[in-house]
């Protein structure tokens, strides 16, 4: 595949030094969005928040006409008009972080739903709060749900309190009241706040006790849209809303 690097495009890999914090400690930062075969779906919201990360931790960063570039890859790759997964990378390397732009063939499963397996161990930190390259506990996480037969994890804090899966937010609804766990140790979530136009939804915390009087349970990111949760570990089973994810993945697919 084609990517963008240093301003130029690149067939193969990316090369980084392997002195660099972004090799040696994962530092960096980045966004996964989708190609839905038009337009980069709410690509404004992801690039607000990879660049507020790198402002905030005070990292000097090149701009870059993301405008230009991703059309462009998408075209190189033989992808325009197809759905496809668009990420940029700030990879901490150097003076000043340089991005990476990588697009990737990728196939909607509009009918899927997850299951989901409770994570043993605890990744609590504010760090959380940013998508950074630092995604060794998340992804581990997640290869292993998946060699357990599942979807994906679920994160929990040391007090039991739920976090969001390893690659999505977490909703709950209960009585018809929308539910999504308050803390302070979650990526705040673009499709979640996007799920908010045409969802009432109510933040508090949410115990893991608390998941089986739920009536249902759904999953929300970028590329997936929002999604029914229909089951915890095998303990748990919630019954799809369908209706509720069309009406908030039509917005998030955009």
């Amino acid at each position: 595949m084609i990517h963008y690097h240093r301003n130029r495009y690149r067939e193969g890999d990316v090369f980084l030094s392997s002195s660099s914090p972004a090799f040696r400690f994962g530092t960096g930062f980045f966004e996964t969005m989708l190609y839905n075969g038009k337009r980069v779906c709410h690509f404004d919201r992801h690039s607000a928040r990879v660049h507020s990360s790198l402002d905030h931790f005070c990292i000097p960063y090149e701009p870059a006409p993301f405008e230009e570039i991703i059309p462009l890859l998408l075209e190189k790759n033989g992808l325009t008009g197809r759905t496809a997964r668009v990420n940029i990378f700030y990879p901490v390397a150097g003076s000043t972080t340089m991005p990476v732009v990588t697009v990737a063939p990728y196939e909607r499963r509009l009918d899927r739903v997850y299951r989901l397996t409770h994570c043993p161990d605890h990744h609590v930190s504010t760090l959380n709060r940013y998508k950074t390259m630092a995604y060794m506990f998340f992804n581990l996480a997640h290869a292993r749900a998946i060699a357990e037969g599942y979807d994906d994890a679920l994160l929990t804090d040391l007090e039991g309190k739920v976090l969001e899966t390893t690659t999505a937010a977490l909703l709950f609804r209960k009585d018809g009241v929308f539910i999504e766990p308050a803390t302070s140790f979650k990526l705040p979530s673009i499709a979640l706040d996007i799920a908010r136009e045409r969802l009432d939804i109510e933040r508090r915390p949410v115990g893991r006790e608390e998941l089986a009087a739920m009536d249902h349970a759904y999953a929300l990111n970028s590329l997936v849209g929002m999604r029914p949760v229909t089951d915890i570990a095998g303990e748990l089973a919630f019954e799809p809303d369908e209706t509720s994810c069309a009406e908030v993945t039509e917005l998030i697919t955009a």
